[in-house]
This record gives C-alpha cells, sequence and structure tokens, in this order.
C-alpha cells in the first residue's frame, strides 16, 4: 500500500518532486565534485612525493660550497637520515628556445639537472623514475600545456641541440608558483651543457620520524653552512604544489554550501505548500486512525526515496565534471593509486549533505501533526497559510548572484595588478632580481647605478635579503628572512601599522606575526652588522612568497652592504609613455654577460605565479555560474507556477470577467521583475561586501590577509547580472505557459 500511496504521490507532484530531486541532486553533486577533487589533489600530491622520496629539507646555494663540512655535520646530526648534494645548471631564459618559442618570457629560473642519486627523483609521466638518453631532454610538465611542448621539439640552449622526448613530474618544482623550473639531462650531456650556464647547488636532507624540522633548520644555520638561497621544506613543498587547484576546490566547496542552504530554504517551502495541497488527504487518514508517526513516515519515504535518487545522479555528475575539471591534476601529479578513499569519502560527502537535507525536512514534516482531521476534512483556513513566493524568488536570486559573483571576484583581484601588494612584493613595473652569483651585492650597486643614470626611470628602490637570527623576549632564537631597503617607495598593503622608516623598526609578514605571537609594538632582538640590537615592530604585512615567512626593516642599499646577501631585487617604475618592452629589452641585452639579472614586467611575473591559478579558479566560476542559473531557473519555474495555482480561482475570475490571458500574464511578469531585480541588485552588494570577507579567509590561509576586492565593473555589473536576469525571465515565460490552461468556467464550478 505504501509503495501504491508513494506512486501515486510522486504522480500527482510531478513538479515538486522534480524539484525537491533537483535540489537534492545539485547540492550532492556540488559536495560530491568538492571531496572528489580534493581527495584526488591530495592523495596525488602525496603519492608524487613519495614517489619522488622528496626531501624534507632544502637549502639552495649559489656559489662555492664545502662537501666534506656539510658531510660532517650530517654525520653529526641526529636528526638527520640522509643528506645528498644535487647540481642544477641555470641557464639565462633568452638563451633557451623550444620548438618556435623563447622562453625569454618566464618568470622561472630555468636550467638542466641530472636524475638524483638517492632521493629527490624526477618521475616521467608513468610514475617512474625518470631516465633520459644522450641528446634528448625531459621538460616539465606544467610546461607542456603552458608553452605548448610536444614530443619530438628541438629545444635549442646556445651551441646545443636537444630532442624533447618526455616530461618529468618534479616534486618539487612542479607548481607554477615555484620560482625554479628542472630539464633532465643524460649525466654525460649534463657535464657538456655546463659551458652555458651558472651552476647552483641543491643541498637536501632527509630527517628522522619525530624530529622539528625548524629546529633542524636552526642548527643549519648555527653550523655557518652554505645558505646563499632560499630554503624550503617538505611542508611548504606540499603547500606550494596543492596551492593552483587547492584554490579552486576552495572555491567549489564554497559554492556547494551556499547551494546546500539554498536547498534547504526551498526544500522547506516546498515540503510545506505540499503539505498544504495535501491537507484533505492528511486528514482522511487521520480519520481512519492512521497515527501521525506513519503519516509523517509515509511522507519522508517519499523524500528519502528522492534524496537516494539524487545523491545517485549527483554522485555521477560529480564523476563526469570532475574528470575535465581534474585534467590538470592529473597531468601534473598523475593518478593516485587511493581511488577506493575517494570514493569512500564521495560518499561519506553526498551522504552528509543529504542527511542535512532530510533532518530539515523531518523537522518540517513535523508540522502535520498540527493538522486536525476535522479541519483537514472541511477544509479550514486556520492551518493554511499562503506563502509569498516572490519573496523566495528575490532571496534564492540574491545567493545565485552571490554565487557567480565571488569565483569571478577573486580571480578578477588575483589577476589584478594591485594584487602584488598581498604578495609582499613592491607595486613597480619592473623587478629585477639579481642571483646565483658571487657577489650579489656589487652586481646590485652596478644595476642600480645604471638605472639612476636613465632619464626614463621615474622610481626605483633596490631591496637586499639576508637571512639573520632573531631572539623574541621569551628568548626563542630563529632566523628571520629580512628585506632591507627603502619600503616606502613601492609600499605593500599592511594590516596593521606602516612601513619601517627608522632605525630599529621592524616589519613583519603576517604568518610570521601569527606564529611568533607579535603585534605592533612588541620587541624583539636582532642580529646586525654591529651585533644585536633592539627592534620594535612597527607594521604587519600581507605576504605569500618564501612561504609568507619575511620581514622588512629600513636600511641605505646604495652603499657595499655587510654581511651575505642571499639576493636583491631593483624595483623601477617608467616615466608615464615610456616603451616598457623596449625598455626591459634593453637592459636584458644589457645585463645578459653577467648571468645573474633576470628583469621581468611585473604584469608578466603575476601571469607567469599566479596564471594556472586564475584559470583554475575562472573553471570553477563556470561551475558556480551554471549552478547558479540552475537554481534561479527551478526556482523561479516553481515558485511561479505555485503561486498561479494558489491563485487559481481569481484567475478563472478574471477570464470570466473578459480579462485576455496576455494581461494576466503581464502582471504576473510585472510583479515577478520586481522581485528579480530586488535579487539581482541584493546579491551584487552581498558578492561584494560579505564575498569580499569569505574570501578573503580563503586567502588568508595563503598568508594574503587585508584582502580586498579588485572588481571587474564589466563582470559584476553587466555580464552576471544579465544572465541572471534571462535565467529568470525564461523561468517566468515557461510558467506563465500554466494561465493559458485555467478556464472561466472554473470559478462558476467553485473550483479551489
Amino acid at each position: 500500500m505504501k509503495k501504491r500511496l508513494l506512486k501515486n504521490d510522486l504522480k500527482k507532484n510531478k513538479l515538486l518532486s522534480v524539484s525537491v530531486f533537483m535540489f537534492m541532486a545539485v547540492s550532492a553533486a556540488l559536495m560530491g565534485l568538492t571531496v572528489m577533487l580534493f581527495s584526488g589533489l591530495w592523495s596525488s600530491i602525496d603519492d608524487l612525493m613519495t614517489r619522488a622520496d622528496t626531501c624534507d629539507f632544502l637549502q639552495m646555494h649559489a656559489g662555492e660550497i664545502n662537501e666534506e663540512q656539510l658531510n660532517e655535520f650530517a654525520r653529526e646530526n641526529d636528526a638527520v637520515s640522509n643528506m645528498q648534494i644535487c647540481t642544477f645548471l641555470n641557464v639565462e631564459n633568452n638563451s633557451i628556445f623550444i620548438g618556435d618559442r623563447s622562453l625569454s618570457d618566464s618568470t622561472q629560473d630555468n636550467g638542466f639537472c641530472r636524475q638524483s642519486p638517492e632521493f629527490d627523483y624526477l618521475i616521467d609521466m608513468n610514475g617512474n623514475i625518470a631516465a633520459v638518453p644522450y641528446g634528448e631532454v625531459f621538460a616539465p610538465a606544467c610546461y607542456k600545456n603552458e608553452y605548448g611542448i610536444n614530443i619530438g621539439d628541438t629545444m635549442k640552449c646556445e651551441d646545443f641541440s636537444l630532442t624533447v622526448t618526455g616530461f618529468i613530474r618534479d616534486s618539487q618544482m612542479n607548481s607554477m608558483m615555484a620560482s625554479s623550473k628542472r630539464f633532465l639531462v643524460n649525466d654525460a650531456q649534463y657535464e657538456e651543457l655546463k659551458a652555458i650556464g651558472d651552476e647552483e647547488y641543491l643541498i637536501e636532507f632527509k630527517i628522522k620520524d619525530g624530529y622539528d624540522i625548524n629546529a633542524f633548520s636552526t642548527s643549519y644555520s648555527d653550523a655557518g653552512l652554505p645558505a646563499n638561497g632560499p630554503t624550503i621544506t617538505s611542508t611548504l613543498i606540499k603547500i606550494v604544489n596543492a596551492m593552483s587547484d587547492g584554490m579552486m576546490i576552495l572555491v567549489i566547496l564554497l559554492v556547494s554550501i551556499v547551494v546546500l542552504a539554498i536547498s534547504i530554504v526551498c526544500i522547506r517551502y516546498i515540503v510545506l505548500t505540499g503539505m498544504e495541497k495535501d491537507r484533505r488527504e492528511v486528514g482522511m487518514m487521520k480519520a481512519v486512525g492512521i497515527s501521525k508517526k506513519d503519516i509523517r513516515g509515509f511522507y519522508l519515504a517519499k523524500y528519502v526515496f528522492l534524496s537516494g535518487l539524487g545523491a545517485l545522479f549527483g554522485v555521477i555528475a560529480a564523476a563526469i565534471v570532475s574528470k575535465p575539471l581534474g585534467a590538470s591534476m592529473k597531468e601534473l601529479y598523475g593518478t593516485s593509486n587511493n581511488n577506493i578513499t575517494t570514493v569512500i569519502l564521495t560518499v561519506i560527502g553526498t551522504t552528509f549533505t543529504e542527511t542535512v537535507i532530510l533532518l530539515s525536512v523531518r523537522r518540517n514534516l513535523k508540522k502535520t501533526e498540527k493538522i486536525s482531521a476535522v479541519e483537514a476534512l472541511r477544509g479550514s483556513n486556520t492551518v493554511r497559510r499562503k506563502r509569498n513566493g516572490y519573496i523566495f524568488i528575490a532571496l534564492v536570486i540574491a545567493a545565485s548572484v552571490f554565487l557567480m559573483l565571488v569565483p569571478q571576484n577573486i580571480a578578477s583581484t588575483i589577476g589584478s595588478e594591485k594584487f602584488v601588494t598581498y604578495m609582499g612584493i613592491g607595486n613597480a613595473q619592473v623587478r629585477m632580481d639579481v642571483r646565483q652569483c658571487d657577489d650579489i651585492a656589487g652586481e646590485s650597486l652596478k644595476l642600480l647605478e645604471t638605472v639612476k643614470r636613465d632619464d626614463r626611470v621615474k622610481l626605483y628602490s633596490l631591496m637586499q635579503t639576508k637571512s639573520k637570527r632573531a631572539m623574541l623576549n621569551d628568548g626563542t632564537v630563529l632566523n628571520l628572512l629580512v628585506e632591507e631597503g627603502d619600503h616606502t617607495v613601492f609600499s605593500l598593503n599592511y594590516l596593521s601599522g606602516s612601513a619601517p622608516v627608522n632605525n630599529g623598526e621592524i616589519a613583519l609578514s603576517s604568518i610570521n606575526a601569527s606564529e611568533l605571537s607579535l603585534n605592533v609594538g612588541d620587541g624583539l632582538t636582532l642580529e646586525c652588522d654591529n651585533g644585536y640590537e633592539a627592534y620594535t615592530v612597527c607594521g604587519i604585512y600581507s605576504d605569500i612568497t618564501n612561504g609568507g615567512k619575511t620581514a622588512k626593516i629600513a636600511k641605505d642599499t646604495s652603499v657595499l652592504s655587510n654581511g651575505k646577501i642571499m639576493w636583491s631585487i631593483l624595483y623601477v617604475e617608467l616615466n608615464d609613455g615610456e616603451d616598457l618592452d623596449n625598455w626591459i629589452g634593453e637592459y636584458r641585452e644589457l645585463t645578459s654577460k653577467s648571468g645573474s639579472v633576470k628583469i621581468v614586467d611585473i604584469k608578466q611575473y603575476m601571469i607567469g605565479t599566479y596564471g594556472h591559478t586564475i584559470n583554475r579558479i575562472k573553471l570553477a566560476s563556470g561551475v558556480s555560474v551554471v549552478s547558479a542559473c540552475l537554481i534561479i531557473l527551478i526556482v523561479v519555474l516553481l515558485f511561479v507556477r505555485l503561486t498561479i495555482w494558489q491563485e487559481r480561482g481569481n484567475n478563472s475570475l478574471k477570464k470570466a470577467l473578459g480579462i485576455t490571458d496576455k494581461l494576466i500574464r503581464a502582471g504576473y511578469m510585472k510583479k515577478t521583475l520586481i522581485y528579480i531585480f530586488a535579487g539581482i541588485v541584493a546579491g551584487i552588494i552581498l558578492g561584494i561586501t560579505a564575498g569580499e570577507s569569505i574570501s578573503g579567509a580563503l586567502l588568508g590561509l595563503l598568508g594574503a590577509n587585508g584582502f580586498k576586492f579588485i572588481l571587474d565593473p564589466k563582470m559584476v555589473f553587466v555580464l552576471i547580472p544579465i544572465e541572471a536576469l534571462l535565467a529568470s525571465v525564461a523561468a517566468v515565460r515557461i510558467s506563465l505557459c500554466e494561465i493559458d490552461k485555467i478556464k472561466a468556467v472554473e470559478v462558476a464550478k467553485g473550483r479551489d
């Protein structure tokens, strides 16, 4: 009997049933997609790092090294389980050509390497340790699409010509957010290529379980070992690898949560409307002695059935959509062997979503217990409450516009020139890096003097980064990456306080300030040229470079600096009207002989570093737009048709009085458009305000705090509102076809 009742109920309320099913399916699909992508990404990265046997601590170093000193340190340090020294042959980008494409515009440090001897292996596309014959080269997997490299392309580097015969997954440098890229060649080939590049060292350690990597880093620094370059840990490697696609997944997660909230609200309205429509049936069941629990159970069984279908459809849809969205992850990190875990987590995620919805349905069904048999049978209006579907339309459209706006606003912000102020980078036009040479200070000053004499230059500022010992008030000793220079020329985005101007002032990145529990006004002791000096925190800024752990002090960098400089950066802004590309070309040619200066347009630097991330967020934005438009279509279609059904008697009377279908439809369209426009406006406001706060929380995980949207007016105020309007109007027009089915004679028959 229950099956027959369920079947009849589904037939009788097709529109309501289909609407509930669609909300449940979309919610399940988005949550399932989030779980699939995140589980696949994390397990693929983990699997790649396991196959590659990634090091736990990496110190890059340009200059001479004492291998015996390093070996002795490794032998005497209890934390070290293994150590190796690898080499990386840094080559000028403008001398590298692959096919007909030059790497001169690359923001990466490109070079050649050999396969690692003991760990940190470079993995081929089949998941094996790559081996390259003489005369051939394996290119980074991330360059396959970035530069359109194909198997069989010729790579030319000065007098050398190599054939691209494969691609490698580099667990340390896979992401475009990593600053270097390795091309794998044969050992013999590497020896020949040494003549055209500058060799630097990758000093790598494997650390035993249970030992603190930060404590090891401090002991390495205390030993005075080579450190002319950045320090990287396995944790940072994993975060950088996950960052690009991880941002896309976080956006989809945000979309799925909002869609779940919309679904709960809409299904609640559908349940209550359905119960009002079935009040006579509920009264009859009570009159014949069916208990409240059984009545509630009957209706709940219908929603459980729809939930099961929705979950199944959602998982299938998520699996289909995850393939194109996960194609980039598969390319970069390979396919995870942990498919069973992904399936289990996906089932858990979709089950959780459906359970939340069903708990809401169960709560709403309890309202049936308040309907007495007598009132229900005689059609009393004491229970029946007419709900304004137009308000729901406005609320859902507002939430849907919010869904469409937030991913788009994140993408436009990260793609903006001004986003560099959240990266810890000066908002200049040109960035000139001086690295990988024995005399960084001397090379930097020569470059500075040249820029000073250039009449085309409007502003410039030289920054020098050193690793300095610092001591907190509680006696904790640590190493800080400190950037010295004039930080007022190209100022950053300061969350609190301001840039260091005077001696004794230091600004900290937000991640450093948080980890060290320091605020503006707090003090610390910093190692300087003449010993330790007291410093006061004057400002806290946003930074996502070098793991987000940096500091800044004011210092005159136009004179020869004391202490070892890890790298120098010269920021430049030209006078208005100057040809930027021409200027960069001239300086690249001027500095080409030194081989230690890399010059990039800040715009290109941003595209090179975050282009992949922006593209992934745009994909997530596409998912959100499709989901939002689908929700608008379903909701508007559902509630306008329900409103017409509720007002069927009035519409029949209007027809009996001679009012045409066209005029009745026009009345509904006019009234609906008012709420549609109200919803769109509210959605835009929410997308800019609340969306900014939510997006700031997401980017804050990466160290980009104090986040403010940099809007694309065309998208925010034109394209997205038009998309929402078109979906809404289309749904209204389809719904208004119900008017044609209403007959004037119905009012005479007393049809409700």
